[in-house]
């Protein structure tokens, strides 16, 4: 039996549809270093082994590796929690994009200009310099120097809103592994490293 016309139509333009859908969906991209914990970002999400964050035009909510996540921001702004310690950091955007403060409970002071992104986040300092989808350069932790420092922070990244950037960013850089002499600054590790974190900046 032939199928009708009208009804051929209409499976045609369903499978036209769905194959639209397919290819116009972003792929997750990575953040940070998967040596710490693979994170793979997509336009709305961030997930990972044991992380599930969501992102919204004005705030992310979820968990990053089992720990609390909570941030709120405008474009002058950003406030929360994050691993139940607390955020807030002022963000400024001109020539170059600057967001500086506490970023769970870190002290953290980073500048940008799409090329370039230097500054500070707790116990370490980074020079790092475009490089395809990745920022490469030097990190500083305490008295260890590393040249070859690289993390993952694709460049269309860098066009999302200002709080956007500055939240991905600062996860992207706790999101690395320092050297093992260092008291650890990923997320999962603030709570049990606190108070040492507090004596590498003090002793810098």
């Amino acid at each position: 039996m032939k199928r009708p016309l009208s009804s051929s139509l209409a499976l045609l333009t369903v499978s036209m549809l769905a194959t639209g859908c397919a290819t116009t969906a972003r792929p997750g991209v990575p953040l940070g270093d998967a040596a710490e914990e693979s994170l793979s970002l997509a336009d709305d999400s961030i997930t990972g082994p044991t992380s599930t964050l969501s992102i919204a035009q004005t705030g992310m909510h979820g968990r990053y590796r089992r720990m609390p996540v909570s941030l709120e921001w405008n474009y002058q702004t950003m406030t929360g929690t994050v691993a139940n310690q607390a955020t807030r950091l002022e963000l400024a955007e001109g020539d170059d994009t600057r967001v500086w403060g506490t970023f769970a409970g870190l002290a953290t002071d980073l500048t940008e200009d799409g090329t370039w992104l230097h500054g500070r986040v707790g116990p370490c300092a980074f020079v790092l310099k475009r490089d395809g989808d990745a920022l490469s350069g030097s990190r500083r932790c305490g008295g260890m120097v590393e040249n070859d420092f690289r993390v993952a922070f694709p460049a269309r990244l860098f066009e999302r809103s200002l709080g956007e950037r500055a939240a991905l960013m600062t996860l992207a850089l706790l999101n690395t592994r320092t050297p093992a002499a260092v008291p650890s600054a990923a997320v999962s590790s603030f709570q049990s490293d606190h108070r040492d974190l507090a004596t590498v900046r003090s002793s810098n």
